[in-house]
């Protein structure tokens, strides 16, 4: 083997290494949250001393959260471009395009980072992951609501609203589907959408035809002479 082969190896063992670091990382912090989860929680769900992770993190746990949330969002954000380019063009198509993808991936639970995980980093940290996310997980939808305003699909109304109230819902579902009572979680996320698209008025019945198609129609009168 040469001198490059055994580089090469070498820094491929470092990075697989390194991914499965992230890899149970993200498991534990999207599971329990950044302040539940101790460099020790990670060492030993990897079976290795809690001095191996600094050879990867020298700053220690903030900066692996930084890493794992960075990366989990530009994981959605690829694939929340992939499921609208991919979809009809419609609205409602790509609305369920994108429910389908994160029904793919491990529950985000957005709310809990933003409002405490967020706040436990430094500010510069804080607000670096702010903007990645924002970037990330708005954007595609901000832009798929202006679109469909464009298109005269909706009425206009500011898309950060609509990807808020979209994101929203989604992360909603993981934390409502734990419960016996609920619908599977594809119809409840179905359900979710027709809200979102149509609100929470009664829909006019339909309008009765004149005459059922079903019906034989009526001979006509035959006038005698």
């Amino acid at each position: 083997m040469s001198a490059g082969e055994a580089t090469t190896n070498s820094s491929r063992d470092l990075s697989d290494a390194k991914q499965r670091v992230l890899d149970v990382a993200e498991r534990l912090f999207m599971q329990r949250g950044y302040a539940a989860i101790t460099l020790r929680d990670i060492a030993d769900a990897l079976n290795m001393r809690q001095a191996s992770l600094y050879y990867h993190f020298p700053e220690g746990k903030e900066q692996l959260f930084v890493a794992v949330a960075t990366l989990v969002f530009e994981r959605h954000q690829a694939g929340m471009q992939r499921a609208i380019d991919t979809a009809e063009a419609d609205l409602a198509s790509r609305m369920h395009a994108l429910a389908g993808w994160f029904a793919s991936q491990p529950p985000l639970n957005l709310l809990g980072m933003t409002h405490a995980d967020f706040p436990a980093l430094s500010e510069s940290n804080a607000h670096t992951l702010a903007q990645i996310g924002y970037r990330a997980l708005f954007t595609p939808l901000r832009n798929l609501f202006l679109a469909a305003q464009d298109r005269g699909e909706i009425r206009t109304i500011h898309p950060d609203l609509l990807a808020g109230c979209f994101l929203a819902l989604i992360d909603s579902a993981s934390v409502i589907r734990q419960q016996p009572t609920v619908p599977p979680r594809h119809s409840m996320v179905d359900e979710m959408i027709l809200v979102l698209l149509e609100g929470l008025y009664p829909r006019p019945a339909p309008v009765a035809c004149a005459q059922s198609p079903m019906q034989p129609q009526r001979a006509p009168d035959v006038v005698s002479p």
